[in-house]
């Protein structure tokens, strides 16, 4: 009786061992490089890197649409797999970054920072730009990004990536896109 149980812990000791280490040296990682920019805006990359996927190996950055013409989009991909999105698009004067977020996804719930012109949550963000200061009477400009699966939700990195998008962007162009 003593051997058999003897010989269960020992195989059941060899198991553990074996099975941990097959664990760990799977491990996924991100083997692709995370950009610095989205589109030609630049972004905070500690803060993008949390958004993506926690293992891939190619990411690809396309810009559908021109500001001049359209509502451009930016597309992330890893893997083939679409994980995240930017639009900016024009919207009514006076409509809050807070009033995007729930008109695009219907997300009450969220943080809010700079003064209430980024707001965000874990899966998406808004930001409203004034356009009055540019001549532009009807019109702001607002920026949405949304993390999708396979993409990770983060409620800090989404308020940080938005902060860092929002701060690279000019005003200015974004107001008169034609004077680009």
């Amino acid at each position: 009786m003593r051997s058999s149980s003897y010989t269960l812990g020992v195989g059941a000791l060899l198991l553990a061992v074996l099975g941990s280490g097959g664990c760990s040296s799977a491990e996924a990682k991100q083997e692709f490089t995370v950009p610095k920019s989205l589109c030609g805006v630049s972004v905070p990359s500690q803060s993008l890197s949390r958004l993506l996927p926690a293992s891939g190996k190619r990411i690809s950055v396309q810009q559908e649409g021109a500001w001049d013409k359209d509502s451009p989009l930016c597309k992330v991909t890893v893997d083939k797999h679409l994980v995240l999105v930017v639009s900016t698009e024009w919207v009514y004067s006076g409509w809050s970054a807070r009033h995007v977020l729930v008109e695009r996804l219907g997300l009450w719930q969220q943080k809010s920072a700079d003064g209430g012109a980024v707001v965000y949550s874990d899966q998406a963000a808004a930001s409203v730009v004034k356009c009055q200061d540019a001549g532009v009477k009807k019109f702001d400009v607002s920026t949405f990004i949304k993390v999708l699966e396979p993409g990770r939700r983060d409620e800090k990195a989404m308020g940080q990536l938005m902060r860092g998008y929002n701060n690279s962007l000019k005003p200015q162009d974004l107001c008169n896109p034609s004077s680009e």
